[in-house]
């Protein structure tokens, strides 16, 4: 998604108008339209400021559509500092994927709980004999999932591991310019 797409859907979300979020900004609902439509890229303190209004990492409003290399390189960023390993391990098919697992970033378990909540959501919706009713209730879950990607973290839930997780990533950033001087 586009940084205009993504502020859109997040405003939508939270039940703003373009001229609502334009006023929250102190700006005009024309600059809104414009960004929303991709005319116009707010900067990146326009961008900190929409996201604070909004509620969500301002790194959520970014563009998010990228290609499969660029993927592979976040990967390989993630990879580096927080310990990756890869492993092989056959799907429900017998299909063969590959997995990555990052062993010092204490924060994936958080996304793991969470994501088990989502699996049960879905499985509790599809059980739902009205057609319209489970539709509502997967589209429901869906939404409460990316909701939740979106505002991660929660700083009131998950604040020991946050601690745990700065904690690290200063040790490594010490360690890490020791290694260059």
């Amino acid at each position: 998604m586009t940084v205009g797409e993504n502020i859109r859907r997040i405003r939508l979300e939270r039940n703003l108008t373009q001229k609502q979020l334009g006023e929250l900004l102190g700006t005009s609902e024309a600059y809104i339209r414009a960004y929303e439509s991709g005319r116009r890229n707010p900067k990146p303190a326009t961008l900190k400021k929409i996201a604070d209004v909004l509620g969500v990492n301002s790194e959520v409003l970014e563009n998010s559509s990228f290609d499969a290399v660029t993927a592979m390189h976040r990967l390989f960023q993630l990879f580096r500092q927080y310990e990756g390993h890869l492993f092989e391990y056959k799907d429900e098919s017998g299909e063969t994927k590959v997995a990555l697992q990052l062993e010092t970033l204490s924060l994936m378990y958080t996304w793991y709980l969470r994501y088990e909540e989502y699996l049960n959501e879905i499985a509790d919706a599809t059980s739902i004999k009205d057609v319209k009713q489970r539709a509502n209730a997967l589209l429901k879950a869906e939404s409460d999932f990316d909701f939740w990607m979106d505002v991660y973290p929660e700083e009131h839930k998950f604040s020991d591991m946050l601690e745990l997780q700065k904690e690290y990533d200063m040790l490594q950033d010490e360690a890490h310019r020791q290694k260059i001087y």
